[in-house]
């Protein structure tokens, strides 16, 4: 009994073991399950692998191109330089051409977008109607 007892405590020890480096040794992107693979993570594995799929329309394309790039060597991605925040004028700038182009959509003729000069400037015009209930 004793030897039943240390054979199946080793066989079990042995089945996990097998079984928790099988899972750690597959990659969530594995390629041999191409075919599985849902068609975005298809993409990113493909420009993991650096190939290209171009005029891949459909999800055996992609599976295709996926299957022909297992053992290439992963490529290095290039993390994009952040971009400087925008200055004042730049921003501004910007909110104007945007409402420039807006000028011709229809509807848009009579749209006025207030800035904060604007409204500091109503406020002193009108005075500052917003907490006092009691005036009206």
């Amino acid at each position: 009994r004793v030897r039943v007892m240390a054979s199946s405590r080793a066989l079990a020890l042995l089945v996990f073991t097998v079984a928790l480096l099988g899972c750690a040794a597959k990659d969530p992107e594995d390629a041999s399950d191409c075919a599985k693979m849902k068609t975005k993570e298809l993409r990113r594995f493909i420009a993991r692998k650096g190939a290209t799929c171009l005029g891949c329309a459909e999800k055996e394309d992609f599976v295709r191109v996926c299957e022909s790039s297992i053992g290439l060597e992963d490529v290095p991605v290039e993390e994009p330089a952040p971009r400087p925040p925008p200055d004042g004028d730049s921003k501004q700038k910007s909110i104007d051409d945007i409402l420039a182009a807006m000028q011709g959509m229809p509807g848009m003729g009579n749209v006025k977008v207030f800035r904060p000069e604007d409204l500091a400037k109503m406020k002193d015009e009108f005075g500052d109607y917003a907490g006092d209930k009691d005036e009206m």
